[in-house]
């Protein structure tokens, strides 16, 4: 097992998030771990960062490992480690998770945690997302957590390139877990859409089951009960259509 990482964790649900608490105390007895997640919650923040205004962070003194809270959002938590608390030292790993609520297919456009994880590939540092299912308890994700813990030399020797960051969705809804699948983002589609909310509205839905279309995708393997690693990289050139064009207009 490799021990005495320095592994940066953080996520979008916040500083005090059940997620987050387990994957720090899954680590700390084996790794140099330091903390450092948005003050309040930030999910859907995508990869936004906050420019043109300041960002405050203070340590936290309710855990036993070494935490910070910070008013930005996920991909500024990530600079703000590596920047500016390490001085520019970068830790070996980073973790970003684990959120509450799944992050698969087409989720990962608007996942805070998954573009933490991508942020962190900017900045030259192997990056792991993990989520796990909807309404997790404390145990499950103490389970989800554990099983990054003992399966990190695996997903390390997947040897991905410097481009590509992991993501992980946890099946936490089902009583055992099948297994793991390595498999391709598909579509993540949910029902719903805006329903009234105070003086506004509120976007709002339930998953949907993978339907043909998306078979063998991280969705698919997901909702039948095993663990999803999906290689996800931040090149959005559309390579073909490139290539069809050619250079001239």
């Amino acid at each position: 097992m490799v021990i005495d990482m320095k592994i940066l964790i953080t996520n979008d649900d916040g500083i005090h998030a059940p997620g987050i608490k387990a994957l720090a105390n899954a680590f700390k007895n084996k790794h140099d771990i330091i903390v450092v997640a948005p003050d309040t919650e930030r999910s859907a923040a995508s990869h936004g960062v906050i420019s043109m205004r300041g960002i405050s962070y203070k340590k936290e003194t309710d855990y036993d490992y070494l935490a910070y809270s910070a008013s930005g959002l996920p991909a500024d938590c990530v600079k703000l480690a590596v920047l500016h608390i390490l001085n520019n030292k970068n830790p070996d790993l980073i973790l970003s998770g684990i959120n509450m609520g799944t992050n698969l297919s087409t989720d990962v456009i608007y996942s805070g945690t998954v573009s933490a994880a991508f942020e962190g590939i900017y900045m030259g540092i192997p990056s792991i997302a993990v989520s796990a299912s909807y309404k997790t308890t404390d145990e499950k994700f103490d389970e989800a957590a554990q099983f990054i813990l003992q399966n990190l030399d695996k997903m390390l020797k997947l040897n991905l390139p410097i481009t590509s960051a992991l993501n992980i969705n946890y099946p936490t809804h089902v009583p055992k877990v099948l297994g793991t699948k390595i498999a391709p983002l598909g579509r993540h589609l949910y029902d719903g859409g805006f329903t009234k909310h105070n003086d506004g509205l509120i976007l709002g839905g339930n998953p949907l089951p993978p339907s043909e279309q998306d078979k063998d995708t991280d969705a698919y393997w997901f909702y039948k009960g095993y663990v999803a690693l999906t290689p996800v990289q931040n090149d959005r050139n559309d390579y073909a259509t490139l290539k069809k064009l050619g250079e001239d207009f």
